[in-house]
């Protein structure tokens, strides 16, 4: 660990802020702190930064924000994610929006912090090597490639009047090998016209278990070392390949050596033109990068194993929800006062409210948010069936596709639980029917939801926040919890408006 490494923790709760820095402090490193994202990007434009330390959820914007404007600021800082939520959703968006590692809050181990800040420090590092590397060498290949051409041009004008070209075309070759056999990279040349290989550097040797020699008396030992399984897809490509006048990148499989040991190969392959600007070779660059698929497989493979967990919790907990559910069905059985059983039913109905939730991410892949429209739905529908001994009532929807998060779903399942029920218990009171209407939108980034009755109506006076319902005291509860606003308007039946926003970024419409 480097005295100077300067960390920044972008954390807005200053308890555990402080004792993240007063611990990396203790450890020897610098340490810069900010309490929103706006700050921590400010910050990072005016001073040495060398890893950042990210909550996911700040109170101005967004992790996932974060990472997208740090990356025209100075992607190549390590970032690690340390958040309170271990859904995989928001593993994988932070992971795709540029995080380096993810950490789970709280953190009961701190040398786990310390472990991945040196770890990812460290690959920052040979990140930054390989790409001086890279570029050095992209440039070297280049320039010798344009040196070469107009030595080639040079010896062909030329020819008629020196018979010294062979020696100066060796030389050339000779300060040529000079250059790229001294690279851990495989560099090789190929004719367009032949494919057959005019190069190959000795790196070859160490990565297929092949010499130069044997590519240039076989072009087509390469093809033979592919696994069988990416054999098929690499020979349909190998026409649109070489038909490219762009530079073109592909990773396959190879089995390589007497044990068969399998590699990941990565190959960048350049066109090169002649004067004429014909394709006549085909100068490449091909790497193994068999640990970093491995991690890319494996980490993969954790997500998807995350994924069956957390349906089986959705599952679980949606049994589970549904036994209470029962058992509160069979307790009102037993209850002969009317006033009481209808407050057990109350409380079975809001239950299953929830119960549709997990119902619906146990029957999704995504599961973060739920299909709302299709929810709200089959809760009318579960209602409609809890009271078709009451008034028979002609029930309408006009839903919009819309997608919730689970903390925004639950509780306006809960508000359409309170608001459905009652007109279906009080609105259409010695009437012999009645028309109940369901509406969603997207309006200016907000959702709308209304819920219309033609029956009785409320009184003039009639104000929410002080009514004596439960019911209604559930729906003014809710309301504020979502930071919602209701409108209600009373005229020839009820009209309930209510307007939010999902502040989990789950609006979605499909």
């Amino acid at each position: 660990m480097v005295v100077s490494t300067n960390v920044l923790t972008m954390e807005d709760d200053p308890v555990v802020r402080e004792t993240i820095a007063a611990y990396l402090t203790d450890e020897g490193y610098s340490v810069t702190q900010a309490e929103s994202g706006l700050q921590g990007l400010a910050l990072i434009k005016e001073k040495n930064i060398d890893a950042i330390l990210l909550d996911w959820r700040l109170p101005d914007i967004s992790g996932g924000e974060v990472l997208s404007r740090l990356a025209s600021v100075n992607p190549a800082i390590p970032v690690i994610v340390v958040s309170g939520t271990d859904e995989v959703e928001e593993v994988i968006i932070a992971l795709q929006r540029g995080a380096w590692d993810y950490l789970r809050k709280p953190l009961m181990n701190m040398d786990v912090l310390i472990e991945a800040i040196e770890r990812n420090l460290t690959r920052a590092q040979l990140m930054k090597e390989a790409a001086l590397e890279g570029e050095h060498l992209k440039e070297l290949v280049r320039s010798r490639t344009e040196e070469l051409e107009r030595a080639n041009a040079l010896l062909r004008r030329e020819a008629k009047e020196r018979k010294e070209d062979a020696v100066a075309l060796t030389e050339s070759e000779a300060r040529f090998r000079q250059l790229v056999e001294t690279v851990r990279e495989v560099f090789f040349v190929r004719n367009a016209e032949t494919r057959e290989f005019v190069y190959v550097s000795p790196a070859a040797t160490e990565l297929f278990g092949l010499t130069p020699d044997q590519f240039a008396l076989n072009s087509e030992l390469l093809v033979d070392l592919l696994h069988p399984e990416d054999r098929p897809d690499a020979l349909s490509r190998l026409p649109q390949i070489y038909s490219s006048s762009s530079p073109v990148s592909f990773e396959y499989r190879f089995v390589v050596g007497k044990q068969q040991v399998v590699k990941w190969v990565g190959f960048r392959i350049f066109p090169v033109t002649d004067a004429q600007g014909e394709v006549y070779r085909y100068v490449g660059v091909a790497e193994d990068i068999t640990e970093r698929r491995y991690a890319h497989d494996a980490l993969c493979a954790s997500l998807r194993e995350k994924d069956i967990l957390f349906k089986e919790v959705h599952h679980r907990v949606k049994n589970n929800l549904q036994l209470v559910s029962s058992l509160l069905s069979l307790q009102a059985q037993r209850i002969s006062n009317l006033e009481d059983k209808e407050r057990f039913l109350d409380s079975q109905r809001r239950i299953q409210s929830m119960t549709l939730v997990h119902e619906e991410l146990y029957r999704t892949d995504d599961l973060s948010c739920i299909d709302f429209s299709y929810y709200v739905e089959q809760l009318a529908r579960r209602i409609e069936q809890a009271f078709l001994s009451l008034v028979p009532v002609e029930l309408v929807v006009d839903l919009e596709k819309i997608h919730l998060s689970v903390d925004t779903a639950v509780p306006c399942g809960l508000i359409l639980n309170e608001l459905i029920s009652n007109v279906y218990k009080h609105a259409f009171i010695g009437r012999d029917r009645g028309r109940l209407y369901l509406f969603s939108e997207l309006r200016e980034g907000s959702i709308v939801l209304k819920v219309i009755d033609d029956g009785v109506g409320f009184p003039e006076d009639f104000d929410i926040a002080e009514s004596n319902s439960l019911g209604m005291q559930v729906v003014h509860a809710l309301v504020e919890q979502l930071s919602a606003s209701l409108k209600i308007t009373s005229c020839s039946g009820t009209e309930f408006e209510l307007t939010f926003t999902d502040s989990s970024m789950c609006l979605l419409p499909t």
